[in-house]
């Protein structure tokens, strides 16, 4: 993942001032960001819940066996919350890269993408890649959300995240089959692929739009942080604060500035 280049992001944009308001969207797109790392960290253990769910012979019949359906649930729930989180995610950087650029980039990440296609040279598009995870994750979460429920199937002891299909066919473009199916692992994959993506993309915002948008050597007061970045309290209810270049400011953050 290219998390320092999202982290870099993350540090600019702390300098908001009446004309750049619009950096506090950053704040929202890293707390879907920090649920997304969260919720695929949580899946080893779910999913080794759901294999050592309880399961045990009906009494009148000992042919049909009883299972607990908590641990699996819980294993789609987390699938579900995933493909949402990341598709929002999305569209949260989307919204920061149309302000960021004065609209020269689509407000939708699902713009961006068709515009990807349809312009390789567009210089987006190279930073983007194959965003073949995007269409994939974008078909998966329109039919949870708005057509079926997901389902959890086993072949052979893998599971399997199942999804019936209910849209018309000539929208389904990554999955053409009424029932389609994936494994956890494949899952994972796209979402990781995708969160390397949106933060290579979070690089790019920072590079060509808002570090230029800067006065580097601008004056700025900031708080004054301890050895773990948290704030120092000088007395109740105030900080001790620095004055420090915004270029200063930038490189202590990692950014590298140019000349």
């Amino acid at each position: 993942m290219s998390e320092i280049d999202f982290l870099q992001l993350a540090h600019a944009t702390r300098l908001v001032n009446g004309k750049t308001i619009y950096y506090e969207i950053v704040h929202e797109w890293s707390a879907k960001r920090h649920n997304l790392v969260v919720q695929l960290g949580d899946f080893p253990a779910l999913l080794q819940a759901h294999r050592n769910r309880s399961q045990a012979p009906y009494p009148n019949n000992t042919q049909i066996i009883q299972v607990d359906l908590t641990p699996t649930v819980r294993l789609a729930n987390a699938c579900e919350a995933t493909a949402n989180c990341l598709y929002s995610m999305a569209e949260i950087a989307a919204n920061f890269a149309n302000k960021a650029s004065r609209g020269q980039i689509p407000s939708s990440f699902n713009a961006i993408r068709k515009k990807c296609e349809a312009t390789p040279s567009w210089i987006v598009a190279g930073v983007l890649g194959d965003l073949q995870w995007y269409r994939k994750i974008r078909e998966i979460r329109t039919e949870w959300t708005h057509y079926s429920s997901l389902f959890i199937a086993e072949n052979e002891g893998i599971p399997l995240l199942c999804i019936r299909a209910y849209r018309r066919l000539s929208d389904r473009r990554e999955f053409n089959d009424s029932n389609f199916k994936c494994t956890l692992p494949e899952f994972v994959i796209w979402v990781q692929n995708a969160l390397a993506t949106v933060d290579s993309f979070a690089g790019f915002l920072l590079n060509n739009y808002v570090i230029p948008e800067f006065d580097l050597n601008e004056i700025v007061t900031i708080p004054k942080t301890d050895e773990f970045g948290a704030p120092i309290l000088a007395e109740p209810n105030r900080f001790e604060v620095l004055r420090v270049s915004i270029r200063e400011f930038l490189t202590a953050g990692g950014i590298a500035i140019p000349g």
